[in-house]
């Protein structure tokens, strides 16, 4: 990956660069008065990339607009959908007792002209399935991730398209919460650079009782060493900080629906 990914960049006439982040593999060019894009994954290839030609199965997608100029940006911002995260194990959480876990969730690249901030595309870094979180008639549609909730990071393996989320998860319900996985809802999230990594600020997950919603706060709180000042992504929504929704119970089995 390009340590410089994230940001402006001048992308004069006829100009390709290339980028590779997780399993995007990804090229710009800017040709009469268009930005040229493509991009292909990883795991869609047999093949080596060679970042000087596009393999034979990807093809360019063509933008115009009105004020194209030289100068792309480009960031980081989180899945345009809820993901259902699994716990690292099975975790009984006892009434009035309160939590701190960690997720990792792979990121989207978003292309943008940066003069008007004008949004060309975006793409995941990592293929996820889609999951039904509820049921048949009361429910939505969520990504089914490939990460873990975890009590701690120190030892996982750092990894450049992997945003850490902290959560903080209280019962106050009078039952014994058996967390094995949860709905987590990243649209009112900002993204933050912190040396090399990428951080969320805090969520704050209260359970009631499986038969009640849960109440999610975004806290604002930063994690140790990350300041306002290292701000990439602000949340895709802005608006109210809380909700009440269901967060932990899944009435049926989820259903993958594919990618």
């Amino acid at each position: 990956m390009d340590e410089n990914i994230w940001g402006n960049f001048t992308l004069s006439d006829e100009e390709r660069r290339y980028f590779s982040i997780g399993d995007l593999h990804l090229w710009l060019v800017r040709r009469n008065e268009e930005i040229w894009i493509a991009y292909c994954y990883k795991s869609d290839l047999a093949c080596e990339i060679n970042p000087e030609k596009l393999p034979e199965s990807v093809e360019w997608s063509r933008w115009a607009h009105k004020n194209v100029s030289d100068e792309i940006n480009i960031r980081p911002v989180y899945p345009d959908m809820p993901l259902v995260v699994h716990s690292e194990y099975t975790l009984k959480i006892s009434p009035k007792t309160q939590i701190q876990i960690y997720t990792r969730i792979p990121i989207w690249v978003r292309i943008s002209i940066a003069e008007n901030n004008y949004q060309l595309i975006e793409l995941p870094t990592a293929k996820l399935s889609r999951t039904w979180f509820g049921t048949l008639t009361d429910g939505e549609l969520c990504y089914h991730a490939v990460t873990k909730a975890r009590r701690d990071l120190s030892d996982v393996e750092k990894k450049p398209h992997l945003v850490s989320c902290p959560i903080i998860i209280s019962n106050r319900s009078p039952e014994e919460l058996n967390f094995e996985h949860f709905c987590f809802r990243v649209e009112r999230l900002s993204m933050f650079a912190h040396n090399t990594d990428l951080w969320a600020d805090e969520t704050q997950i209260v359970f009631q009782g499986e038969d009640l919603n849960s109440d999610v706060i975004m806290t604002g709180k930063l994690h140790d060493g990350v300041s306002q000042d290292q701000l990439l992504t602000p949340p895709r929504k802005k608006i109210q900080k809380s909700l009440a929704t269901r967060t932990f119970k899944i009435f049926e089995d989820a259903l993958t629906l594919g990618r």
